[in-house]
């Protein structure tokens, strides 16, 4: 009950993105901006005052969680090779668009206000750093699934050198580097800034959420609905929010690991598709149409599908 009242209050903030689309508050222009701000600065303030509130004892302990939440992208790809020859005669772009689907979920922006409810702000910080695993085959795989040899090489590098990703590096760094010098402890003045500019970028780190469902409600605005009326469409959307979840979420159970981190991987586990496949799609060329139609498809399952498997597996 609690997930679905979660998820009811996600889907609010999505509502209020979508109708202002349809209103014309928010056009296709202003979508853009906010994802923009969303990317480039909000979220990295979310992420450096999250991930500093870690201690390097907790970076040690769930060290292993980017390799698992690889783990879980990769076994959706899995699935994907094992079920795109069924698929039939499509274009390589329908092919490619449906194993993206099977490796990249929304890994972050919607699980961040579930496990933000369940697990506080640790909890969302443990999401971001188990989020690395999940960025690096995105700007590898991911990128490979869409884009010619030239292009997956210069955007690859390019997206080392991201606000969000540069802002995590810089944020595991200050951890490591505070408790390792945790014996010299800075002068008053010193801690009493660093505390302040945290507030701060906390403050302007809370609007990611709202920020993000905003944009996400938009884009579903312009989707078609005749898109997800495809079998190939319910085929990734079984692999995604069934076959991968029944396939992970027994495995995690016997992984020794800290609770909180086989939630947070759980969780990570159930999401519908990625809203980034909709900005891979546009920029690469795919099957706008399919990736859309599954892109839908699956959220809307999901109000079913992740309350009963996360009521099922916590």
């Amino acid at each position: 009950m609690m997930f679905t009242l979660q998820i009811l209050c996600i889907l609010a903030m999505v509502c209020a993105g979508f109708f202002a689309r349809r209103k014309g508050l928010l056009t296709a222009a202003g979508t853009h901006d906010l994802a923009r701000v969303s990317l480039s600065i909000v979220y990295p303030a979310l992420i450096l005052s999250s991930v500093t509130q870690l201690r390097l004892a907790d970076l040690r302990l769930n060290a292993m969680l980017p390799l698992l939440t690889m783990g879980i992208a990769l076994t959706g790809l899995g699935l994907g090779l094992l079920l795109v020859r069924f698929l039939g005669r499509v274009s390589q772009a329908t092919a490619r668009a449906f194993l993206f689907h099977c490796l990249i979920n929304n890994y972050l922006f919607l699980p961040l206000p579930l496990v933000l409810f369940r697990y506080g702000p640790k909890g969302v910080a443990l999401l971001i750093f188990a989020s690395v695993g999940y960025e690096l085959l995105l700007w590898s795989v991911g990128v490979m699934l869409f884009s010619t040899q030239e292009e997956t090489r210069r955007i690859s590098l390019r997206s080392l050198f991201s606000p969000p990703f540069m802002a995590l590096l810089a944020g595991i760094a200050i951890v490591i580097l505070r408790d390792l010098l945790a014996h010299a402890p800075p002068p008053l003045w010193f801690a009493q800034a660093v505390g302040v500019l945290r507030e701060a970028l906390s403050d302007m780190g809370a609007a990611t959420i709202a920020l993000s469902m905003l944009v996400a409600g938009s884009r579903f605005a312009v989707l078609r609905f005749e898109a997800i009326i495809g079998w190939r469409v319910w085929l990734v959307g079984a692999i995604r929010l069934l076959g991968v979840p029944l396939l992970v979420i027994p495995l995690l159970g016997r992984i020794p690991m800290e609770e909180t981190a086989r939630g947070i991987l759980t969780i990570v586990a159930v999401m519908p598709s990625a809203m980034v496949s909709v900005l891979f799609s546009e920029r690469y060329g795919g099957d706008t149409d399919f990736i859309a139609g599954a892109l839908l498809l699956t959220h809307l399952w999901a109000l079913v599908s992740v309350p009963l498997l996360l009521s099922w597996a916590l």
